[in-house]
């Protein structure tokens, strides 16, 4: 079978989640708590994460979730009367700083641009906002390569529900099994397997090897290596 499309994850897979988003939810916490260091302190323990360090601790639903996802739970134990508000608050926060600090792994915005050169179709699902994507890609120079740009909110659900995926059959045209589906999580590949395309798990993210390897085609170490999976097959 021949690669004739590929759909990226964002986070993890073409960009390191906390160089890139440290910095973002550092004032997004710190906003939250509004000059309250308890409140504070329960919010950096619920994302597992150090805002003087601007880092993760631990295995951070962050990396996983949608902001609607983790920020319901986030409303629920500080108190917070009006979650919908909060999570535009914090929505509009990261959106402000995602491009300032995007920073994608080694390789990956050559191949992104080798494999648009190819002609193949390429698209982003991501459990991140859409316009947060859109945004990182322009700043990054791969703002045409991308046809298809897809969030939690873009209509489609988030993973590892495969909506997102098979809007991406959709608007390329193709079935399923034609597209490969790249990502660096549990919930990319379970998203992939219902969609019922080729699963390519990257180990840049915090899922390790032998986990991957129980749930994907094709395991990589690096997004260079994506380049004769991809093109070799379409050739």
């Amino acid at each position: 079978m021949r690669i004739k499309a590929v759909l990226f994850d964002r986070d993890g897979t073409l960009t390191d989640f906390d160089r890139t988003w440290g910095p973002a939810i550092s004032h997004v916490l710190r906003d939250l708590a509004g000059g309250d260091p308890e409140i504070l302190r329960v919010l950096q323990d619920l994302a597992m994460f150090d805002v003087e360090r601007a880092c993760f601790t631990g295995p951070s639903v962050l990396k996983v979730q949608s902001p609607a996802d983790y920020s319901t739970g986030w409303a629920e134990v500080i108190g917070e009367s009006d979650p919908k508000a909060m999570l535009e608050r914090i929505e509009t926060t990261l959106l402000e700083h995602c491009a300032r600090t995007v920073t994608p792994f080694d390789g990956v915005v050559d191949t992104l641009k080798t494999i648009h050169a190819g002609g193949l179709p390429m698209g982003i699902a991501t459990n991140g906002t859409e316009a947060s994507a859109r945004k990182q890609m322009h700043a990054l120079g791969l703002g045409q390569a991308f046809g298809f740009l897809a969030g939690y909110d873009s209509g489609h659900g988030s993973k590892p529900e495969p909506g997102q995926l098979l809007a991406f059959a959709r608007h390329t045209g193709l079935a399923p099994q034609e597209i490969a589906m790249i990502g660096d999580s549990l919930h990319d590949m379970h998203a992939a397997k219902a969609a019922g395309m080729f699963r390519i798990a990257v180990t840049t993210g915090a899922i390790e090897r032998p986990a991957l390897e129980a749930e994907a085609d094709v395991v990589i170490d690096t997004m260079a290596e994506l380049l004769p999976l991809a093109l070799g097959r379409a050739a």
